[in-house]
């Protein structure tokens, strides 16, 4: 199974979810054509930075370590979650 990739310090910026043109070059090409499979006329990308799933032994039990992991929300022009995407390693 493939997991979200980490993301690094300048990824992460100040922290805050933001509204990013699909066609922006942050987001990646292969991120991009999934997104545009869904995407439909006034739909939005948000790019979100949020702490990854729990990983290691003690992330059954939700205590595993965390790491920052950039989330890309696609939403409906009624603000709707469509579907979240992630870059994967």
């Amino acid at each position: 199974m493939a997991r979200a990739r980490p993301a690094t310090a300048a990824e992460l910026g100040d922290g805050t979810d933001r509204l990013v043109d699909v066609d922006s070059p942050e987001v990646p090409p292969a991120l991009r054509a999934a997104v545009l499979r869904h995407m439909r006329p006034g739909d939005q990308l948000w790019r979100c930075p949020r702490m990854g799933a729990p990983r290691g032994l003690l992330g059954v039990f939700g205590l595993g370590q965390r790491q920052p992991v950039i989330e890309w929300w696609l939403m409906s022009a009624e603000g709707q979650l469509i579907e979240a995407f992630w870059e994967e390693d």
